[in-house]
């Protein structure tokens, strides 16, 4: 009885019984990097128009991560997101194609956030959305009752410099709660709301958004109205309203009143209905099917990629990937490639500043291998970030499994919030840059579209 009881009138937190119980399949970390990759447009391959990658720091857009992607983004503690991410990730395209027979159309964005922090501030949408956790987990505040009931568009507080009345934050949240994996919120359009990570756990959930702003009774209606009478013959309803000095009570409401009564019928509104949902249904398959042909073609195995596509080549690290440093005589045989100066010295050398600059062999432009000038992280992943440096370098030869990133963090003191995202997303920016090399890695191709959808 979701659509009788809870639809449009309260928000609602759905736990996950179960892996089996999830709307998509049980996604990894691994999987949560390749999805920003892909919608960076840093594979062999650039994304539909209309998926975008965004990167927030301090709840605020930014281009500073630009030039050496997302990976390095979350690192330094920026938090990613991608719009419409259904034309790029199979399983939400699946879903979102699912919950058209009952939501007419749904897309989905999605958020990616390291631990303690918080991509945007406390809002609300125009839409009707339910936030799937992926992974990781996520502190959720929300407030009410909505200070615009079902706003529009230009009605949002919290956007476009219209704020968020202090006293609607200063009550007690009606819901706070903590997804983790698997679980889903629903949230009307209007309710304030505010995420954030706690210090020891990143996030990544998938918002599915159904645009019901554009669907309301006085929008469709109006629609079918403006359209029916501006249709009659005689061109009645398409004269001005009595002008000044004029009755306007001489107005025959009831011939007006009929003429409404006429133009408005079940069919018409549904018809209407449709002209708003599928022109964005069919745009939304065009991106998916030319998004799956690129898909399809991209190289699955190292050896199959070329250096000059070193983000794609990273998506080869996984969890469970072994790596190892950089050798001497390979950054020799790189710089002589690009045509520089051999390189000597350490790959890693440390400098502390307000953060920390990683001097990781940068080399290379968006897309290409590096950024030229290094890696920079949070303050508080500093000493941990060493740790595991120097960790490398005494295990030069048989290098290290990305997991075991996490071990030598643990001996760290005070060392928290380097999870299983950052350990791959260290290891991904760090081979990017050469400084790291994978050890017998072998990429899992993902399923197309089609084919997710064949297989169901």
């Amino acid at each position: 009885r979701f659509l009788e009881d809870v639809w449009q009138r309260e928000p609602r937190v759905f736990k996950s019984p179960s892996k089996l119980a999830r709307p998509i399949p049980e996604q990894t970390w691994a999987d949560c990097c390749d999805m920003l990759t892909l919608a960076a447009g840093l594979a062999p391959g650039k994304p539909p128009a209309g998926c975008e990658l965004l990167v927030m720091k301090g709840m605020q857009p930014t281009q500073e991560y630009d030039d050496v992607g997302p990976c390095a983004a979350l690192l330094d503690g920026g938090s990613c997101v991608v719009n419409h991410a259904e034309f790029v990730w199979p399983p939400l395209t699946r879903l979102c194609r699912e919950l058209r027979q009952s939501l007419l159309h749904v897309y989905a964005n999605c958020y990616v956030t390291p631990p303690g922090s918080q991509a945007v501030a406390p809002h609300a949408d125009d839409r009707d959305v339910f936030v799937l956790q992926l992974c990781g987990r996520k502190r959720w505040r929300i407030f009410g009752p909505p200070p615009v009931q079902l706003p529009y568009t230009h009605e949002q507080v919290g956007k476009n410099g219209f704020d968020v009345p202090e006293e609607c934050l200063a009550q007690t949240p009606i819901i706070e709660c903590v997804l983790e994996a698997g679980d889903v919120l629903y949230m009307p359009r209007g309710f304030i709301h505010e995420a954030s990570c706690p210090d020891d756990a990143s996030s990544w959930h998938a918002t599915l958004a159904v645009a019901t702003h554009d669907w309301s009774w006085t929008k469709v209606v109006g629609s079918v109205l403006t359209s029916a009478m501006d249709r009659a013959a005689t061109g009645r309803w398409r004269r001005a309203l009595p002008l000044a000095g004029q009755d306007l009570a001489a107005i025959d409401l009831e011939a007006l009143l009929d003429a409404m009564r006429q133009s408005v019928s079940v069919q018409s509104l549904r018809e209407n209905l449709t002209s708003r949902t599928a022109p964005h249904n069919i745009n939304q398959e065009k991106a998916i099917a030319l998004f799956e042909q690129v898909y399809s073609g991209l190289p699955e195995h190292e050896d199959d990629i070329n250096d000059s596509e070193a983000h794609w080549k990273a998506c080869l690290i996984r969890p469970e990937t072994r790596v190892r440093k950089t050798t001497q005589a390979e950054k020799n045989e790189l710089a002589k490639a690009n045509g520089e100066e051999k390189r000597s010295g350490a790959a890693l050398a440390v400098s502390r500043k307000t953060k920390l600059k990683r001097k990781i062999s940068g080399r290379g432009k968006k897309g290409t291998g590096g950024s030229g000038g290094g890696l920079t992280v949070r303050e508080e992943l500093a000493d941990t970030v060493i740790a595991i440096l120097a960790e490398l370098g005494r295990k030069a030869d048989e290098g290290m499994v990305v997991r075991e990133f996490g071990r030598a963090a643990a001996d760290v003191e005070g060392s928290v919030g380097f999870d299983e995202l950052l350990q791959v997303c260290f290891a991904r920016v760090c081979a990017v840059n050469g400084a790291l090399r994978i050890i017998g890695a072998e990429r899992k191709r993902r399923k197309t579209c089609a084919e997710v959808a064949a297989s169901a």
